[in-house]
């Protein structure tokens, strides 16, 4: 009976030392060659990062690592946490640098019920890639975009630093669907990004993939701007243009003044083929010219009146001659 008891003792504790050394499991897509960080912020490297069509040396910089779920407590623990109640499949991460570099371009957020703007820099998405050769080029496209219209809906697993737009094809009230970009919003600084997909796919009621940010060193950065609601009667107007009292400079604009709750009304002496626009406070902020944003010409010499209206927050600029 003794000799029965240490077997199984022998056994148990054999089977013990096999489990202590197996090795998490590494939750890698076997479908797609590599999963990338698109956008033009920076990678932890310092390298300016692209969106699609970049060359394949910079797919492969900004290629997701693949890890396992225990990983993530290294990374964070409310994250492993949160992602420990999910049915996760796929389970990839990068560092990122947010908020540093100008892109050029803006992009909007919403935090706490406020909308911001934000530089294109705090924008990304990430896309399962594969390749194919073309001659000696080795070529990369996006097979799966995330997030991506009816197929890939994505949710934050961190709201507190990345804001996901709503998965929907219609805009919301403050211009959000699907086609929209996630944008980091915890502020500029070096982030781990940790990515799931789920067992479960996406449809328009349940997230097929979640996304979290830990920011691991703030910077300095871009600051955010929040979007305040334009309210006319709340601002001045003047007449800026490339006519003789204005040419365009700063502090030259020609006032204009009210007639009605809504509506402003100027006199300007111009020459043929001079161009103009009607501008809020003296600045470039909030300008209005023709119906798609460009400068309105005259044709011929003269007295012109010229009188916005506005609709809401949507201003009209009309040009009369006298």
């Amino acid at each position: 009976m003794k000799k029965i008891i240490v077997m199984l003792l022998a056994v148990v504790l054999v089977l013990s030392a096999v489990a202590c050394t197996q090795q998490p499991k590494v939750l890698k897509d076997e479908t797609h060659e590599l999963w990338a960080a698109h956008g033009q912020y920076l990678l932890a490297d310092g390298t300016e990062n692209g969106w699609n069509g970049k060359d394949a040396s910079l797919y492969e910089k900004s290629a997701l690592k693949a890890i396992s779920l225990d990983d993530v407590k290294a990374i964070s623990a409310d994250l492993y946490n949160t992602l420990s109640g999910k049915e996760v499949k796929y389970l990839y991460t990068i560092d990122l640098i947010f908020g540093t570099n100008d892109a050029g371009w803006p992009t909007n957020f919403l935090k706490d019920g406020v909308l911001y703007k934000a530089n294109g820099s705090y924008a990304f998405k990430i896309a399962q890639c594969n390749s194919e050769v073309d001659g000696d080029t080795k070529v990369y496209s996006e097979a799966q975009w995330i997030s991506d219209p009816h197929t890939a809906h994505a949710e934050s697993l961190t709201p507190k630093t990345v804001f996901y737009p709503v998965w929907q094809e219609e805009a919301d009230a403050n211009g959000f669907s699907w086609a929209s970009n996630p944008v980091v919003i915890g502020g500029a600084g070096l982030y781990t990004l940790v990515i799931a997909q789920y067992k479960n796919a996406s449809s328009a009621t349940q997230p097929g993939f979640g996304v979290g940010l830990v920011l691991k060193e703030a910077k300095d950065g871009i600051a955010y701007e929040e979007i305040k609601t334009f309210v006319p009667g709340d601002h001045t107007y003047g007449i800026v243009g490339s006519f003789e009292a204005s040419g365009w400079a700063d502090g030259k604009d020609v006032a204009m003044t009210a007639d009605g709750a809504n509506k402003w009304v100027g006199e300007v002496e111009l020459k043929a083929n001079d161009e103009l626009k009607v501008r809020a406070d003296g600045k470039w902020d909030n300008s209005w010219g023709t119906s798609d944003g460009g400068n309105i010409k005259v044709e011929a010499d003269g007295t012109y009146v010229v009188t916005i209206e506005f609709s809401g927050e949507t201003g009209t600029v009309t040009v009369t001659a006298k």
